[in-house]
């Protein structure tokens, strides 16, 4: 079996292979988030095998073979495999009803396999068009559960939950793209009208999404694992204990809140780049939903808000410290808990009103 390797069978060939070891190593992964990962790498393995199933095809074609034979069409898993990463990984209870969403796909592997494909194509063709649109609308109420998610836990998440639900959605974001040309290039015929240079347009834009979805993974994968590995989300169940408690007096709850703002100061712990609401209630000794509150209450803003500001104020004192003739300012910001170099300029400017560089140079004039 001889392929000739063209740009596109080297993208495919790429991005299958590295999908399938991606996806093994979601699926050996030991971490508290392991349920979650498996759904990932089944994410990853049904990219692969519809890459691979790409390949076979050009080849059955350059060597004139009639074959409408499948081991697996994945097309119609892709996205549901993604769909239930993300509300696991969110901590989002699994509705039974989901997994009727995988009958679709089901049928048109049966179909697929069996001689009755080749009396039904054209129509078959149609119905699958279908199947795209309502995995639009699929896409569509993810992105409304991770809008909502998002909007729920303001005020709990921490840098790393952010960049969790910031790489999502870049995912989600170009497998809605990949299926969005997918449908155009069904309804407009392209294949069928054997028009060269839009079909390689459509081919190279959809192998281009997959290749950055999968190696966005990866990157992601390698350079920030804990967001793989750890169980990020929690859900907003409201405590019925703490509802029911009595409020506090504002007196009492400003002293007890300055009690806490005293202790993250003097431990430092706002230096922990991984801390969230959670790691810090468990080092104070408080519930989450009571700190919540309180930090909202005081300060008028949410936790990442909050952690960011002992934060900035860190920065500006190890700025003038001896630590700044030996770190540069990127390196200034990680000591000071910040752990991503676009979270540390956006929130020192919207708290000084300049960047870092120009408060540097703004204490240099003044000594």
């Amino acid at each position: 079996m001889q392929i000739e390797l063209s740009l596109f069978s080297i993208l495919d060939i790429l991005t299958a292979s590295t999908a399938l070891m991606l996806g093994l190593l979601f699926f050996t992964i030991k971490s508290e988030n392991r349920k979650a990962n498996i759904f990932l790498g089944l994410f990853l393995w049904s990219i692969a095998i519809q890459l691979i199933n790409g390949i076979v095809f050009e080849y059955y074609e350059e060597e004139d073979i009639e074959t409408t034979f499948y081991i697996l069409d994945p097309i119609l898993f892709i996205l549901l495999f993604l769909f239930f990463y993300l509300n696991t990984t969110i901590n989002q209870s699994i509705n039974k009803w989901y997994y009727l969403l995988f009958i679709p796909g089901i049928i048109q592997n049966i179909l697929i396999n069996s001689s009755v494909l080749r009396e039904i194509e054209e129509r078959f063709e149609d119905f699958i068009l279908l199947f795209y649109f309502f995995e639009i609308l699929l896409l569509i109420y993810v992105f409304k559960i991770l809008k909502n998610h998002k909007k729920r836990i303001s005020n709990f998440y921490s840098e790393l939950e952010f960049k969790s639900l910031s790489w999502l959605k870049s995912i989600l974001i170009a497998i809605l793209l990949f299926h969005l040309i997918l449908i155009v290039e069904g309804i407009t015929g392209v294949e069928e009208a054997e028009n060269e240079l839009w079909e390689g347009i459509f081919q190279i834009s959809a192998i281009s999404l997959l290749f950055f979805t999968v190696y966005w993974i990866g990157y992601n994968g390698f350079s920030q694992p804990e967001l793989f590995k750890q169980y990020l989300f929690q859900r907003e169940d409201i405590d019925p204990k703490l509802e029911t408690k009595e409020e506090d007096s504002s007196n009492e709850l400003q002293e007890k809140f300055n009690k806490i703002q005293t202790i993250i100061s003097e431990e430092k712990l706002y230096t922990d780049s991984k801390l969230n609401l959670r790691t810090l209630s468990i080092a104070l000794d408080i519930k989450e939903k009571e700190l919540s509150k309180m930090i909202n209450q005081c300060t008028e803003s949410n936790f990442y808000q909050f952690i960011n500001n002992f934060r900035v104020l860190e920065f500006k004192r190890l700025l003038q410290s001896p630590k700044a003739k030996q770190l540069s300012i990127l390196g200034l910001s990680q000591e000071a808990g910040f752990s991503s170099k676009s979270t540390f300029y956006s929130t020192f400017k919207n708290a000084e009103g300049m960047t870092p560089k120009q408060y540097e140079l703004s204490l240099k004039k003044s000594e």
